[in-house]
C-alpha cells in the first residue's frame, strides 16, 4: 500500500501549503501514478486542466480518484479563499484611500473657513477669551447717579449723589429694567471753577455765555426714565492722581497700559459694562463722549464689539447701540500716539488718531449697527475729521455729521464752543425733536436709534444763534464747505 501512503502524504502537504498552484499539484500527482504498471484493462483517462492523462486505476479505484478530486477541491477552495482575501484587502485599501482623500478635503475646507473666512468676518475662534478686568475699589471707573440731584457749585463744594458701580447697587442708582446713558468726560484740569464733567451739570461756561440757562442733565434724564452713569478717570477722590490732566497721555491710556494695571482704560471700562450689566440686560445703552472722551468712548465700544465677536459675552445689548460724539478731539495737538489696542490683536500701524476713530466708527456701524451722530464745535478739536475729503467720504457713510454753526457765532471765544457743544448735546437728549429746513426730522439726542440710522450719510448745520433747543433747527447741506472753523 505504498502508493496509498504516498498520496495521503502528498494530500497533507497540499493542504498545509498556504498558496497552491492547482496545475502544479495535479502534474506532480500524475507523475507519481504513472510510475505504476499500466494494463489496458485498468487504465482510463483523467481530465487534468486541458490535458488527458493516463493514470493507474488500481489506485484510482481505492484512493486515486477520491484524492484527485479532493486535491482539486482543496486547491480550488484555498485559491478562492486567497483570492477573496486579496479582494477584501484591495477593497479595504481602496476605502482607506477614498476615506483619506475625503478627510483631506474636509480638513482643507475647515482650514479655509477657520483661517480665511471667519477672520475676514472679524471672528477668530482660536483667540483666547479675554479676561475681564474689573476693580470696584478703584476710584476710576463707572459711577451711577442717584435721585438726589444737587447742583454742584463752581468750586466743587457740593456733594453729588453718585456711587461707584457694583453688582449690589440699589435700583435708585441702577435699574436693569431701564435704558442707560453713560457719559465720558474729556480733558480735565485742576483749576478752580473748571467745568467738572463728572457731575453732568450745565457747565459754568454755558451759564456765563447764556445767562438764565440752568439745567441738571441727570435730573432731566432720570425723569425721562434713564439710568445715568459716567466713566471717570480724573481725581475722583481727594489725593487721587488726575489721569485726565495730561492731554498727551489720554489717548495712550485709552488703548495701552493704564496706571500699570496691564489693561487699557477703554478695556477696563468695557469690562465694567460686561460685569455690571451682564448677560440678562435687555435695554439700550447710549454712550455720550466729549472731546477726548469721544476717543475713549468710541474705543470702549469698539473693544466691547471685539469681546462679543470673540465670545467673552453673548448679550449684544452690551455694545452701546448709540454713540453721540460731542466735539470729539481727534487732532494731533499734544498727542502721544500708541502703537496697539491692548486686549486685542490689533496694531495701529501708521494710522493717525483721526484715522483710527474713523475706522472704529465705520466698523461699529457696519458690523454692530450702532447709530452714531457727531457734533462739531471748536475747530481745534475736530477740524481734521472733516477736512480730508477722502477720509470724510469714507466715514460719512456710517454716521450723521452736524456742525454747530450758529452756536459758535454767538460765543465770545471759540474755545467755549467746545464745552457749549457738549451741553447742547446733553440737553438735546431730553428736549423735543428738531426739524430741518424742509420740515423733515433732523438729528439730535432726542432721536431714536432707528431715526439716526435713517439719517446716516447726511450732513447738517445747526441754525439757532444761541442756546435754546425749543427754538433751534437744522439745515441739511450737501457737503461740509459751510462748516465754520
Amino acid at each position: 500500500m505504498k502508493k496509498r501512503d504516498d498520496i495521503e502524504e502528498l494530500d497533507e502537504e497540499i493542504i498545509d501549503d498556504e498558496v497552491v498552484d492547482e496545475d502544479e499539484v495535479i502534474d506532480d500527482e500524475i507523475e507519481e501514478l504513472e510510475d505504476e504498471p499500466v494494463t489496458p484493462k485498468r487504465k482510463a483517462k483523467v481530465k487534468a486542466g486541458d490535458r488527458d492523462v493516463v493514470i493507474n486505476l488500481n489506485l484510482a479505484q481505492n484512493v486515486g480518484v477520491n484524492n484527485d478530486v479532493r486535491v482539486k477541491n482543496d486547491v480550488r477552495v484555498k485559491n478562492k479563499a486567497v483570492a477573496q482575501n486579496k479582494t477584501k484587502i484591495n477593497n479595504k485599501v481602496k476605502v482607506a484611500i477614498i476615506s483619506s482623500s475625503a478627510a483631506v478635503g474636509v480638513i482643507a475646507i475647515a482650514l479655509v473657513v477657520l483661517f480665511v473666512i471667519l477672520p475676514l468676518a472679524g471672528i477668530n475662534i482660536f483667540k483666547k477669551k479675554s479676561a475681564l478686568y474689573y476693580d470696584e475699589t478703584a476710584s476710576y471707573g463707572l459711577y451711577f447717579y442717584g435721585d438726589d440731584h444737587n447742583r454742584v457749585a463752581a468750586d466743587d463744594s457740593t456733594t453729588v449723589d453718585m456711587k461707584r458701580a457694583s453688582t449690589s447697587l440699589s435700583t435708585s442708582y441702577y435699574d436693569p429694567s431701564k435704558p442707560t446713558v453713560i457719559w465720558f468726560h474729556g480733558w480735565e484740569n485742576d483749576a478752580p471753577g473748571s467745568p467738572n464733567d463728572r457731575y453732568l451739570m450745565a457747565g459754568n461756561d454755558t451759564r456765563i455765555e447764556f445767562p438764565g440757562y440752568d439745567c441738571s442733565y441727570v435730573a432731566e434724564m432720570k425723569a425721562k426714565g434713564y439710568n445715568v452713569a459716567t466713566f471717570q478717570f480724573q481725581n475722583v477722590k481727594e489725593g487721587d492722581k488726575n489721569y485726565a490732566k495730561d492731554l498727551a497721555l489720554i489717548f495712550k491710556y485709552a488703548v495701552e497700559d493704564f496706571n500699570d494695571t496691564g489693561y487699557s482704560l477703554a478695556y477696563m471700562f468695557a469690562s465694567e459694562v460686561v460685569t455690571i450689566f451682564g448677560e440678562s440686560y435687555a435695554k439700550d445703552i447710549t454712550f455720550v463722549g466729549h472731546s477726548c472722551g469721544g476717543f475713549v468712548c468710541t474705543t470702549t465700544n469698539y473693544i466691547l464689539q471685539y469681546m462679543y465677536n470673540n465670545g467673552v459675552f453673548t448679550n449684544k445689548h452690551l455694545i452701546a447701540s448709540r454713540m453721540m460724539l460731542a466735539d470729539p478731539y481727534v487732532n494731533t495737538l499734544g498727542d502721544t500716539m500708541p502703537t496697539k489696542v491692548m486686549g486685542t490683536n490689533e496694531t495701529l500701524g501708521d494710522r493717525s488718531k483721526c484715522d483710527f476713530v474713523q475706522d472704529m466708527i465705520c466698523s461699529l456701524h457696519e458690523n454692530s449697527n450702532v447709530a452714531i451722530d457727531v457734533y462739531f464745535g471748536m475747530s481745534g478739536a475736530s477740524k481734521s475729521f472733516v477736512k480730508n475729503a477722502e477720509k470724510l467720504a469714507k466715514v460719512q457713510q456710517h454716521c450723521v455729521l452736524v456742525d454747530m454753526t450758529s452756536v459758535k457765532k454767538s460765543l465770545s471765544n471759540s474755545f467755549r464752543a467746545h464745552v457749549v457743544t457738549r451741553d447742547w448735546v446733553l440737553a438735546s437728549i431730553t428736549a423735543d425733536k428738531l426739524e430741518d429746513q424742509n420740515g423733515d426730522l433732523a438729528p439730535s439726542g432726542a432721536c431714536t436709534n432707528d431715526e439716526i440710522l435713517g439719517l446716516v450719510g447726511n450732513i447738517y448745520e445747526q441754525q439757532y444763534k444761541g442756546f435754546n433747543l425749543a427754538l433751534d433747527s437744522m439745515k441739511k447741506v450737501s457737503d461740509t464747505s459751510g462748516f465754520k472753523w
